[in-house]
């Protein structure tokens, strides 16, 4: 089905649990759909009967300014959303931010918002344009700062962090005095990285979090707040922490890196996301979680083992791989064992297994189902690419694959100048590191397609180079300092 200007839907919303609605207010030439989200939820489906009291939602959460959120989406109308009927578009203006169909999201933070006392909102509000400064344990601060490292800026009690009125994240090295009372009763702080050794608990529960990202390594008990959404484990290794969450993880998205553990007291666990990923097995994941709606897989790349498993995911909506492989065609199972599947993609796959995806599942587009399936590789890609870390840029869209042979090309040659000088080293070996890194530099120079995520993967392809060279032979503060003062992009 397609959507039409002024068409109005209703879906789950799974933050509120209520049912919250979105219109589309004009279709693209292009044939793109401008959605926005409505002022509305209620304990049933939209009706048709209330279309003419509905008003377009606007924001003003944390840093937005007041604002409607219009979202460019495919005019497909995704399987899930439940048509209520057609009224005069609210607006029609066009929007230049692309993403999915919305959800109902920004009706809940709004509602977190708004439910803030409003003495509170206006002081942070007021702060966001602030350009005066602050002292905070003898370092000079920025009222209106939103993120502090403890590493970078110390402090000692968390109560001196209270002249930071816009503060919503937070990254702690070390425990801090005070720090529990301070969560609780600063509803801005929404995002907590930590990584503090020897803490065996942590009760965040009556703190406003909605992303912690921790080192469990110590940690033995964890008790999160209600609203937490999003849990990210900064260890790699083994732990050993009892994780306490409403209804059992039912609303949080769970990320581990490298390896995915057991957590079985999270049973309702909704989402996981694994990024790094050397191998991971379906079979003991299915098990482990048998109640995920949405799972989603990144590789560093890596193997999937008993991947036909992913069909004892019964409730599962959103499923995608990146860079995974060890599975074949006949493992990949078709639409009517995966009853609920709307939004299937996967990118750097096994070749036969994306030809049997594309099969199975291109016919359910007609239908809303968001289908993904790109970058199919050969094993022999495969053998060639396992230490490239420009792997995703082969088979980009916008990126020329003589540029992508180019980029792997230096990487080595780079790694391997340097490597060989670590191991002879001379008294001229900074200077012929220096011209290597300088070589590594102006080969991306000349590429003239790098945006901010290209630019992020040549530096930190760079720096891997170098944290694998040993101590003490190159000075790599100054091979690092090169690589900024000569680099175009």
């Amino acid at each position: 089905m397609k959507a039409k200007a002024g068409d109005v839907f209703t879906i789950y919303n799974h933050y509120l649990n209520r049912y919250t609605a979105c219109q589309i207010t004009k279709v693209e030439p292009n044939g793109s759909a401008v959605c926005l989200p409505l002022d509305w939820s209620g304990p049933e489906p939209l009706g048709a009967h209330q279309l003419g009291g509905l008003k377009p939602l606007y924001k003003d959460f944390m840093y937005w300014p007041r604002c409607l959120r219009l979202c460019n989406v495919a005019a497909e109308v995704p399987s899930h959303y439940i048509y209520v009927g057609n009224r005069p578009s609210f607006c029609q203006e066009s929007s230049d931010v692309y993403g999915p169909w919305d959800d109902g999201y920004e009706v809940y933070r709004q509602l977190q918002w708004q439910e803030i006392p409003e003495g509170q909102r206006r002081v942070f509000k007021s702060a966001i344009d602030s350009t005066e400064t602050v002292q905070l344990a003898r370092t000079e601060v920025r009222v209106n700062t939103r993120r502090l490292h403890d590493k970078y800026v110390p402090f000692g009690h968390a109560e001196d962090l209270r002249s930071l009125p816009c503060l919503s994240a937070l990254n702690l090295e070390c425990w801090h005095p005070g720090l529990l009372e301070y969560l609780r009763t600063n509803p801005f702080l929404t995002e907590l990285s930590f990584a503090v050794p020897g803490c065996q608990q942590l009760d965040l529960r009556g703190s406003h979090l909605s992303k912690l990202l921790i080192d469990l390594t110590d940690v033995e008990e964890l008790w999160l707040n209600e609203e937490m959404e999003q849990l990210c484990f900064l260890n790699t290794g083994p732990e050993r922490c009892r994780i306490h969450a409403k209804e059992e993880g039912a609303r949080l998205m769970l990320q581990f890196r490298r390896s995915v553990r057991a957590h079985p007291e999270l049973t309702g666990l909704h989402s996981l996301h694994g990024i790094e990923i050397n191998e991971i097995d379906l079979q003991e994941l299915s098990s482990d979680y048998p109640h995920l709606r949405e799972l989603r897989l990144w590789g560093k790349p890596g193997n999937i083992r008993n991947f036909a498993a992913v069909e004892q995911f019964r409730e599962l909506e959103e499923f995608s791989t990146y860079d995974l492989f060890g599975f074949t065609a006949q493992e990949i199972p078709g639409p009517e064992r995966m009853p609920h599947l709307r939004w299937f993609w996967m990118t750097s796959l096994p070749e036969d297994a994306a030809k049997e995806a594309k099969k199975l599942y291109q016919k359910k587009r007609a239908e809303g189902f968001d289908l993904w399936i790109t970058k199919p590789r050969k094993a022999e890609w495969l053998a060639q690419n396992l230490d490239n870390p420009f792997r995703g840029w082969d088979g980009a869209e916008h990126i020329p694959a003589a540029a992508a042979r180019k980029a792997a090309s230096q990487y080595r040659k780079t790694r391997s100048e340097l490597l060989k000088l670590s191991q002879e080293p001379g008294q001229d070996v900074q200077e012929y590191a220096l011209a290597a890194v300088a070589a590594y530099t102006q080969t991306f120079n000349k590429m003239r397609f790098i945006e901010t995520e290209e630019r992020d993967e040549i530096s930190t392809a760079l720096w891997g180079i170098l944290d694998a060279l040993p101590e003490g032979v190159f000075q790599k503060n100054a091979l690092l300092e090169e690589f900024e003062r000569l680099r175009n992009f």
